[in-house]
């Protein structure tokens, strides 16, 4: 195996073992020049030859965004599969949300209370906000219980 494949694969696992990488999101750090600059090929192999469990790495993924940020649901599995986010595939990250200990009432209430504070928002615009496909993407039951235990 040539020298650079073997980097790869080390790179690959310290960027897996830290950061529950997806396979795709790997790839591309081992390949940017912002990155590692391994060649096509070398991440090639390192992404498919890698041990890792990628579902696994989702749900480690998933709980990181739900420990420093809430998050709804179907909005964690848009950061999940996103070309611009985490990139992992719709199977990775569905078993990611699924699994995923979080309390969705409790990160809507943490959202409203955000909009509330911030932005000095009624009620009625926090709830929109939550329940909107283009924020938050809360359930309605998720967004009026926020609004039900919002305080003030």
């Amino acid at each position: 195996m040539p020298a650079e494949y073997q980097s790869a694969l080390d790179s690959a696992k310290s960027y897996s073992d830290i950061f529950h990488m997806s396979k795709a999101g790997l790839f591309d750090q081992l390949t940017s020049e912002y990155g590692d600059g391994f060649s096509a090929e070398a991440a090639q192999y390192a992404v498919d030859n890698l041990d890792v469990d990628w579902k696994q790495n989702a749900l480690m993924n998933a709980a990181s965004y739900n420990e420093s940020m809430p998050m709804s649901y179907r909005g964690l599995y848009d950061q999940l599969v996103s070309g611009y986010g985490e990139q992992f595939t719709d199977n990775e990250a569905q078993y990611a949300v699924d699994n995923l200990d979080a309390d969705w009432n409790k990160n809507a209430l943490e959202s409203a209370k955000s909009y509330q504070d911030l932005m000095d928002m009624s009620s009625s615009e926090i709830y929109e906000q939550l329940v909107s496909e283009y924020g938050e993407k809360y359930t309605a039951d998720q967004a009026q219980y926020a609004i039900d235990h919002l305080d003030g």
